[in-house]
C-alpha cells in the first residue's frame, strides 16, 4: 500500500514538472516573438538583398519550429501577432517599413490558431468554384 502511494506520488509530481517545463517552454517562445518582432520592426537594411535574407531566415525559422513543436510554435504565431497588433495602434501612419515587412505582417494579423486565415478563404473559395459535372 506504501509503495503505491509513493509511486501515485511520484507520477502526480512528473507530471506536474512536465506540465511546468511545457508552460515555461511556452513562455519562452512568447517571450522570443516579442523580441523577434520588435526587431523587425526597427530593423534597417543595406541592400535588398540583405532584407531578402533575413526574411528568408526568419520564415525558415518559424517553418522550423512549426515542425519541431507545433505547440511552441502557436504560442509564437499568437505572441508575434499580438506584437504586431500593438506596433500597428502605436505607429499608426508614423512609421516607415518594407513591402517585405508589411507582406510578413500580413501573414501575422491573418494567423488563427492552427491555420491561416488567407489558406481557409483559398480552401473556401477553390471549393466553392470548383465546377460539378453531373
Amino acid at each position: 500500500m506504501r509503495l503505491k502511494v509513493q509511486i501515485t506520488l511520484l507520477f502526480a509530481l512528473g507530471f506536474f514538472y512536465t506540465v511546468s517545463a511545457q508552460d515555461g517552454e511556452l513562455s519562452f517562445y512568447e517571450k522570443q516573438a516579442q523580441k523577434d518582432a520588435q526587431n523587425e520592426q526597427l530593423s534597417v537594411f543595406f541592400s535588398l538583398e540583405d532584407e531578402k535574407d533575413f526574411w528568408k531566415d526568419q520564415k525558415g525559422y518559424e517553418k522550423d519550429l512549426k515542425t519541431k513543436s507545433p505547440l511552441a510554435y502557436g504560442a509564437y504565431m499568437k505572441a508575434k501577432k499580438a506584437a504586431y497588433s500593438s506596433h500597428a495602434e502605436s505607429c499608426k501612419n508614423d512609421c516607415t517599413h518594407s513591402d517585405f515587412y508589411y507582406q510578413q505582417a500580413s501573414f501575422y494579423f491573418t494567423y488563427n490558431g492552427g491555420q491561416n486565415i488567407l489558406e481557409e478563404v483559398i480552401a473556401e473559395t477553390v471549393q466553392i468554384a470548383s465546377p460539378r459535372i453531373l
